[in-house]
């Protein structure tokens, strides 16, 4: 009863003092929550009718009153769940789709899938699970129990991605760790695929490793993450704004093939907001990841990087729900590109890059020959946020140059696509195979 209370009072200060862009159901049903817990539909309902009537009572301002009294058909109007059948039709199609590989080395991979699909309990998916959605994961059991040359073959766009630093590029790890306190650090700032190669040369990779250095000092010198308790004190902004985004800026400056822009304006999603909104009356908003990696052709955008980060200190309710959430906006953002044109399997990918506490997870979903999506976890490495040793600052400057690495490539064979996609378009296109989130996960 006692919660129950506190989160009336709190939404009404909400809908009474808060600013005018912040009163909408998503915001109220954040401060419905129980710290990290969403309670009952039923629940939710009951707390935000309560404070929305005892708010209009002392509202005076018109336009403020309307927009609190938009909140309740909000809440009322329900998205019928259609989610059991969403799974059945994403097994079946997964099912077809492994009846037909494209070539000689998946006939094996695709036989020993196609017997653990059908031993699938469709009734114990849930939105959550990647195979609902079609997406076959290498974290996945069925995945992890194939034969050793079947997981190879599975695993080959994973191991294309990966590369070994050059030696020169870990020499110069080395002498900025050695040298961090004693030494001023300087601010002065075709045709290709994934083939287990770098795609600039060694003075170049070193360029912009100097980048990503200068960055990692300006983070040990920042007095909000000099102290465990400083750090503790930092919210999800401050974090995304001070460590996330500047080391990922630092990663894709002065890409050779142009610009990826960097959007942190918590932006919704296009390619969200299209499978949102297929087969609906009323438009819905798309979702809005922390950051989007974005490019721009023919006045269209398009979306290849996704980032979810958490606080610095990161539970373990939000690191699985932001895992959630990035695999289905990456499988989103591929379905969207698939429908304007059709970069070469097995290699382009969308990015999904995930931030759980001081851990960064560099994720990338590549649809293969048949067009089933597969999710990799590429790279994951610890955020060094005071001085540290060599190792962890290896480990950081490796995922970030992959990342540069991959996105070279990406970006590249989407260029190739959109230019075919001119005199060719794609055929037979298929919406995102994403389930949708029941009503009140919306």
């Amino acid at each position: 009863m006692e919660s129950f209370k506190r989160a009336i009072a709190k939404i009404e200060t909400l809908l009474l003092e808060g600013p005018f862009d912040a009163i909408c159901s998503a915001t109220v049903i954040y401060h419905a929550m129980n710290k990290n817990n969403l309670p009952p539909y039923e629940h939710v309902r009951g707390i935000v009718e309560r404070a929305v009537r005892s708010s209009l009572t002392k509202i005076e301002d018109a336009e403020r009153k309307l927009k609190v009294l938009e909140i309740l058909p909000e809440k009322k109007d329900s998205t019928p769940d259609n989610t059991r059948e969403e799974i059945g039709r994403n097994i079946d199609l997964l099912k077809e789709k492994l009846n037909h590989p494209m070539i000689e080395d998946d006939v094996s991979l695709y036989d020993a899938l196609k017997k653990k699909v059908n031993n699938i309990n469709i009734s114990q998916l849930t939105w959550r699970d990647l195979e609902a959605s079609m997406v076959l994961s290498d974290n996945l059991e069925m995945i992890n129990t194939l034969k050793r040359r079947q997981k190879r073959v599975f695993m080959e766009p994973y191991e294309k991605m990966k590369c070994d630093l050059p030696i020169s590029v870990v020499a110069k790890c080395n002498s900025f760790v050695e040298n961090f306190n004693e030494s001023v650090i300087s601010r002065t700032t075709g045709n290709i695929l994934h083939d287990k190669s770098w795609k600039e040369n060694e003075f170049d990779l070193i360029k912009v490793a100097e980048h990503i250095l200068v960055v990692l000092g300006e983070i040990w010198s920042n007095p909000a993450f000099a102290t465990s308790t400083s750090l503790s004190e930092q919210s999800e902004g401050t974090y995304v704004t001070d460590v996330v985004v500047p080391l990922l800026r630092a990663s894709l400056v002065n890409l050779p093939n142009g610009y990826i822009c960097l959007s942190m304006a918590e932006r919704q999603s296009l390619a969200s907001k299209t499978r949102r909104n297929q087969g609906v009356i009323e438009e819905l908003m798309g979702k809005k990841p922390d950051v989007m990696g974005l490019i721009k052709q023919d006045d269209k955008i398009f979306e290849l990087i996704y980032t979810e980060s958490s606080r610095i200190i990161c539970s373990e309710t939000k690191k699985d729900d932001d895992d959630v959430k990035l695999w289905r906006e990456t499988l989103d953002g591929a379905s969207f590109i698939s429908a304007l044109c059709r970069p070469t399997g097995n290699q382009f990918g969308i990015v999904g890059i995930q931030v759980a506490g001081s851990v960064i997870h560099l994720n990338a979903l590549v649809k293969d020959l048949a067009g089933i999506p597969q999710y990799f976890h590429v790279d994951h490495a610890e955020i060094p946020l005071s001085p540290s040793n060599i190792s962890r600052v290896k480990s950081l400057m490796r995922i970030l140059l992959t990342l540069r690495n991959i996105m070279i490539v990406n970006k590249s064979l989407v260029m190739q696509a959109l230019e075919q996609a001119t005199s060719h378009p794609p055929r037979n296109v298929n919406p995102s195979p994403t389930v949708f989130t029941p009503p009140y996960n919306n």
